[in-house]
């Protein structure tokens, strides 16, 4: 699967700078800091970033001419209202309602810099999860408007499930405020169609109400739901992470300062929230993705009223069906999704669905099947598990019912079940390692119980694990014990039942010469030690198992280290105010098309999950 191929070297290429690395080549959540922005004058600049002078003619006459009536605005060039026009009029109705983003600190690297739009006169800001995220957010953030003014709100909603967060000016009693507050309207998402012109509106850079215009260049993207705070990846109880559907994929410009702004159609409808990038080098690269308008239509208003969102869950994990499963399994077609593993008490597990069973070698890899094969939910076709997703995310609630038809010993059986909600605080029952007490030793690591479908993603033997045991290390927090002895963490973002699960980290099979099956055992050999004691961790990491020693400290913090090197480091902009022409950053991946970008992709993060970025 993902690991066939990965190496040492190919570990350096996913990394984390000032914006993280999601993905490889890869995904950018594109927040940005103050304290690079403004106080040290860092920034990131494109490889192909150009110059280019705002009256230079327009020569494209391809567009059709399209009148513009009550505030519809036009795509039209040609013989009529020039195109250009047309987001002239967009911007002049819409930048009184995108505001900037922003929370200083006095320690480096913790202020914050990103995009929002006003949502109601009651002072609703919707942005993105991550410009949000973190240690401070139950702080204040600054809300600045177009004219300057800027006004002190709170974070009242979270979830980083959908990457979406509101924030609250207090306007009660401050009608002046209210008055100067002009929401944008959400527009209707099935009405988003691939090649219509778009516009993002934000702060890219710190560079206040700034636009770009493209068009949508996709849909139906599949996007993990990572919620890093800058360049630190939060411990899980903080962001569970799952894969977000129905991404729309841009050609706008996208760049760090842009989180949280308006994706918008050329009637100045809200379409999408801009998210994240797929760069080599941190900055906007052709391609950008948004949230998709339905999910703020049904997050927001619950992120308002409670706080939180459901979300329904199904509690599976599996693979797509490829042709050498379907023949294996004798099936009769090369789509659905086999389910390798239920977890207990899920909706799943009580509507006897049935994991895998059998455990077969498929292109040298151990694969479990005998699963039951999802191919349809509600009557709707399921090809592939971005179809299931799509499917839950868009027309169903936490309650409700849902009829899954499933292939099981080559007949057709359907199993009613009712969805429950999206556990809060654990992916696929991961356990966190956090004894941060002052008189507990800690390890200083966060990661999840192994499962056999852990296993059989990252490729490991089953004498290893057992199938499915051990612990696997996703974050390594700094300063920590493990950090000292090079403990790894993950570094590839893998789908797990909709979840996105950072794979590739050491796997912790022993501990003092004891077994270690699950969390629960290294939290009892850690019970047993002192400060400055030490202890041996048995790993298993690159096909080999290695003996680790480690001499055990409390945490002072919880600030997370990952085992990768800086892609590119920040550039400075030029000292000299005069000179206008930036040092451009090496770009190692260079002018590749999009089938050198894909190939790139398949060979660092596998077919399956390229295959879905990409469409194919």
């Amino acid at each position: 699967m993902l690991f066939d191929k990965i190496t040492n070297d190919r570990r350096k290429v996913l990394s984390f700078s000032t914006i993280v690395v999601a993905l490889s080549l890869g995904f950018y959540l594109v927040p940005n800091t103050i304290d690079t922005m403004v106080t040290s004058g860092q920034i990131f600049v494109s490889a192909f970033a150009q110059q280019v002078s705002p009256d230079m003619p327009n020569t494209d006459d391809s567009f059709t001419n399209v009148d513009i009536n009550n505030n519809t605005l036009s795509s039209s060039n040609s013989s009529g209202q020039p195109a250009e026009e047309d987001l002239i009029k967009l911007y002049d109705k819409v930048d009184q309602s995108v505001v900037q983003v922003t929370q200083k600190s006095d320690i480096p690297g913790k202020s914050r810099l990103g995009s929002g739009f006003v949502y109601d006169k009651e002072g609703h800001i919707v942005t993105n999860y991550h410009v949000v995220a973190g240690d401070n957010i139950s702080k204040e953030f600054d809300i600045t408007l177009t004219d300057g003014s800027t006004y002190k709100a709170k974070v009242v909603g979270t979830d980083p499930y959908s990457e979406i967060a509101v924030l609250k000016i207090p306007v009660e009693n401050n009608t002046q405020v209210s008055e100067k507050l002009v929401p944008l309207q959400v527009g209707n998402f099935s009405d988003v169609s691939v090649g219509q012109r778009v516009a993002a509106v934000g702060n890219p850079f710190g560079l206040s109400a700034s636009i770009t215009e493209g068009i949508v260049s996709g849909l139906g993207r599949l996007l993990p739901a990572l919620s890093p705070e800058m360049d630190q990846i939060p411990l899980v109880e903080d962001s569970p992470a799952f894969s977000i559907p129905n991404i729309i994929q841009t050609d706008a410009a996208i760049n760090p300062g842009n989180s949280g702004g308006p994706l918008l159609n050329m009637n100045g409808e809200v379409i999408g929230i801009n998210t994240a990038i797929f760069s080599a080098t941190g900055v906007y690269s052709g391609v950008g993705f948004a949230i998709p308008s339905y999910l703020i239509q049904k997050v927001v208003p619950s992120l308002i009223t409670t706080g939180e969102y459901q979300h329904p869950y199904l509690g599976i994990s599996g693979t797509d069906i490829d042709a050498d499963i379907a023949e294996i399994m004798d099936l009769k077609n090369t789509t659905g999704f086999l389910v390798i593993q239920v977890t207990a008490g899920s909706p799943a597990d009580k509507a006897s669905i049935h994991g895998g069973s059998i455990l077969t070698k498929i292109d040298g890899r151990d694969v479990e099947l005998g699963g039951d094969v999802i191919v349809g939910i509600d009557d709707k076709p399921i090809r592939k598990i971005d179809d299931l997703l799509s499917y839950l995310d868009k027309e169903k609630k936490v309650g409700e019912n849902v009829t899954l038809s499933i292939v099981r010993n080559g007949q057709i059986e359907e199993k009613v079940l009712t969805l429950a909600d999206r556990p809060a605080s654990t992916v696929l029952g991961s356990e966190l390692v956090q004894e941060t007490q002052e008189d507990r030793p800690a390890l200083g690591i966060n990661g999840i119980n192994v499962t056999p479908e852990v296993a059989l993603q990252m490729n490991v033997p089953s004498n290893i694990t057992n199938g499915g045991k051990g612990f696997l290390v996703i974050d390594v927090l700094r300063n920590s014990s493990a950090e000292s002895a090079g403990v790894r963490g993950g570094y590839i973002a893998s789908n797990i039942d909709g979840n996105q699960v950072e794979l590739g980290g050491d796997i912790i099979i022993g501990i003092d010469n004891t077994t270690v099956g699950s969390v629960d055992d290294i939290k009892k050999a850690l019970s047993t030690k002192q400060i400055g004691d030490s202890a041996q961790l048995t790993i298993y990491r690159d096909n080999s198992t290695l003996n680790v020693p480690v001499v055990l400290k409390k945490e002072s913090h919880q600030d997370l280290v990952k085992n990768t090197t800086p892609l590119l480091p920040p550039y400075t902009l030029p000292q000299n105010p005069g000179d206008s022409s930036p040092l451009q950053p090496f770009n190692p991946f260079n002018d590749f098309g999009d089938e050198g970008i894909y190939n790139q992709c398949v060979e660092i993060m596998g077919k399956n999950n390229c295959d879905r970025l990409f469409g194919r």
